[in-house]
């Protein structure tokens, strides 16, 4: 009995002991596991902080930005609620009809007085004798020079760009290409038949007529979306398609009214391509 009490007790000493040793050796791997995550937070490089390096200018030009793009967010939401925006066909026969009718007073003056069309003729200058590459490129370089005008009268003055691109925006939405081409070219053939085959020789022709049918042709450009900025700039470029006429061009009207058809042209590419731009996609 006591053998087996004696053999009893040693066999439980000997579980405590394994035991205790199990507990020892947890508590060890714990430690160790510890001490090796401790070491790998250690070792973690420190994640690199992004450096905002925005100078002023940059602020100032993102400001900038923004602000233009309120604006002309802002402008596109007012005009597309107040504008009129007409059919294709409506723009093509207005355009047909006006012009057809300023285009037979022109001719019908110069008929009824052969002297203004003795004063400016209408020579075609690439027929006369040949091609005439001096008329050509005045013509060309005229049309260069309004465009560029254009361009910088829109940056100086918010009217005047304002009451252009509603009027652009009037007339040249709903067309497709051949029709901007039409009523770009046919009244400018009209208009300059009128006041510098007209108007402009029946004034006598130098300044004073290069002046009055430049002025009366501004004038005649207010309407609709076009206010007094618009009538200022079309007088400047009347007086201008006048004086080429009559002082480059020995009075050949072939010059102001290939210019002007160019113009009309360029402005109206230049202002469907900004319109692209923008996201507005156009036939």
């Amino acid at each position: 009995m006591t053998t087996t009490l004696n053999t009893v007790e040693k066999s439980e000493m000997n579980l405590s002991s394994e035991n205790d040793e199990k507990e020892e050796e947890t508590t060890m791997e714990s430690s160790n596991n510890n001490n090796n995550n401790n070491v790998n937070f250690k070792l973690q490089k420190p994640k690199k902080r992004k450096v905002n390096k925005e100078t002023y200018n940059d602020v100032v030009e993102k400001r900038r930005r923004e602000s233009q793009e309120a604006r002309t967010m802002n402008e596109a939401s007012t005009s597309s609620s107040s504008l009129v925006i007409p059919s294709r066909d409506d723009v093509v026969a207005s355009c047909t009809s006006t012009s057809t009718l300023i285009l037979m007073l022109g001719l019908g003056a110069r008929f009824v007085v052969p002297k203004l069309a003795e004063m400016n003729p209408l020579t075609l200058g690439l027929i006369k004798d040949g091609v005439d590459w001096k008329h050509a490129c005045l013509a060309s370089a005229l049309a260069v020079g309004v465009t560029a005008g254009r361009v910088a009268f829109m940056s100086a003055s918010e009217d005047f760009r304002k009451e252009t691109n509603d009027s652009n925006k009037q007339v040249l939405t709903n067309l497709e290409f051949p029709d901007v081409l039409f009523c770009a070219a046919y009244p400018a053939l009209a208009e300059e038949m009128l006041f510098r085959g007209a108007l402009m020789p029946a004034l006598g022709g130098g300044a004073v007529g290069v002046l009055v049918a430049g002025t009366v042709f501004g004038a005649l450009h207010i309407s609709g979306e076009r206010k007094v900025s618009f009538a200022v700039w079309a007088a400047t470029v009347g007086i201008l398609y006048g004086a080429t006429c009559e002082y480059l061009a020995n009075g050949d009207l072939f010059v102001p009214i290939c210019g002007h058809a160019l113009a009309n042209i360029y402005s109206a590419l230049l202002w469907r391509a900004s319109e692209s731009e923008r996201g507005f996609e156009y036939k």
